[in-house]
């Protein structure tokens, strides 16, 4: 067989593998969440608390059922110099794997730390909505963050806000914001105007860390309801 055809042939076939192993679901969803370094440790530690006491709520778990079939990931974000660190897809069709994605993020350790790249943040997160679940019939991004996007110096590798926002609206991607405005107090008016996107799009907006559990909580079910 012509190489040029075998390989083509393996391509199509490492294709329809992968798209096998991603049906399509009602609702993809990325957790996006703020890692650099205005972020303290232990406000960090709070945060992924938070999600994983969301993922074993009743009210959100009785929320995910509702919706369909879900699959979700997080993306804890920092500087773009750096990797992203990734909890990959976990389809919630049931208590288990819900009960999987929390102890996930529960045992996962900070890599992430620097610059508020939350352009290189949701890049990622739209990454991986592209590569497994863009036959979703809603995908959406959850930003939480407690700062502005840094600006300068714009570092060659680094994606700016406004490029990855442009793709998720080509995606037709759905961006929702929870903002954590105990430094900066315009914080939400800025995630409702550089950052958030679609037509069900919304901020949340929390004076501090202490009410992120009750706000991420709702949030998800706002989304998923």
């Amino acid at each position: 067989m012509h190489k040029a055809l075998l390989f083509a042939v393996v391509t199509l076939a490492a294709i329809v593998t992968s798209s096998r192993s991603h049906a399509c679901v009602d609702t993809a969803l990325v957790l996006a969440v703020d890692g650099s370094g205005s972020i303290s440790d232990e406000e960090y530690e709070f945060q992924k608390s938070a999600i994983v006491a969301a993922f074993r709520d009743r009210q959100v778990l009785s929320a995910i059922r509702a919706s369909g079939t879900v699959a979700v990931a997080a993306v804890f974000w920092g500087d773009g110099e750096f990797p992203a660190q990734i909890i990959d897809w976990t389809v919630m069709d049931g208590i288990k794997p819900s009960q999987k994605f929390a102890d996930e993020i529960e045992k996962s350790e900070r890599v992430v730390f620097g610059n508020t790249d939350i352009g290189d943040g949701l890049w990622v997160a739209l990454e991986l909505l592209s590569r497994s679940h863009a036959c979703a019939r809603r995908q959406i991004v959850d930003i939480s963050g407690d700062g502005m996007e840094t600006t300068r110096p714009r570092r060659r590798r680094s994606v700016s806000l406004l490029q990855a926002r442009q793709r998720a609206q080509e995606m037709g991607v759905t961006i929702n914001a929870l903002a954590i405005s105990d430094e900066e107090t315009d914080l939400a008016d800025y995630y409702n105007d550089r950052v958030i996107l679609g037509s069900d799009r919304f901020v949340m907006n929390i004076r501090k860390f202490e009410d992120f559990a009750r706000a991420i909580r709702l949030k998800l079910i706002r989304e998923l309801s």
